[in-house]
């Protein structure tokens, strides 16, 4: 049923090489596979061609360190199929024991035009790609916290979702008193602006302004001609 939102939520559990230990009946179902089917498979080979390398990137990264993410992705499959899932993905360790552990939404969501996924596809894989620059070259070398949250919001944007300031601090990965002088920093700039959540107003969401957005979707789209 198109436009109807999130339908459903389900779990989905990955070991570090991104093979399926353990799905639930709805994931199973939402891939069109019988549930002892999915599990040992490769993840990454159920998400859609145009997804596939950015998610690997991000998983791989949250791999090395722990970083959690969402993200939607569509299913491999059908190119004239319209279903989406959106991962919130997290990792679970317990000793030398680590799985990374997906609690994801089933929607129904209007198509991304080309252009929008493609820019989105590569901040995803800028994001996953400093994630790993920082775990081997370390934060004092490659710490941009303004950078980070400038394509955190552009990929959350691009997949409709609110990010609020606690969540815009985390992702720019600094601490938080010198994230928040980030964000005060972008917002005098006039790349991004701060609203009042309309139905929590003691939250706050961060969001690009159109010149925000304008001058990410003009360097992304820089990037694919490099």
């Amino acid at each position: 049923m198109q436009g109807s939102g999130v339908r459903s939520l389900m779990s989905c559990l990955v070991d570090v090489d991104l093979a399926v230990c353990d799905v639930d009946d709805g994931y199973a179902a939402a891939i069109g596979r019988a549930r002892d089917d999915v599990i040992g498979c490769h993840l990454p080979d159920l998400i859609h061609a145009d997804d596939r390398a950015a998610f690997s990137e991000r998983l791989r990264a949250l791999c090395i360190d722990g970083r959690g993410f969402s993200t939607t992705v569509r299913l491999a499959g059908d190119a004239t199929r319209r279903v989406w899932l959106t991962h919130h993905v997290s990792l679970l360790q317990l000793g030398s024991w680590r799985r990374v552990s997906m609690t994801v939404a089933y929607e129904d969501v209007p198509p991304v035009d080309d252009e929008r996924r493609v820019l989105k596809r590569a901040a995803e894989r800028i994001l996953g790609k400093r994630r790993l620059r920082e775990r081997y070259l370390g934060s004092a070398v490659v710490g941009e916290p303004a950078f980070d949250l400038l394509l955190e919001l552009f990929v959350q944007e691009a997949e409709g979702r609110a990010v609020y300031t606690t969540s815009a601090a985390v992702a720019s990965g600094a601490p938080l008193t010198t994230a928040l002088r980030q964000i005060a920093m972008l917002v005098e700039s006039g790349l991004v602006r701060r609203l009042p959540d309309p139905i929590d107003r003691r939250r706050v969401i961060v969001q690009l302004t159109p010149d925000g957005m304008r001058t990410m979707t003009d360097y992304l789209a820089a990037t694919q001609r490099v």
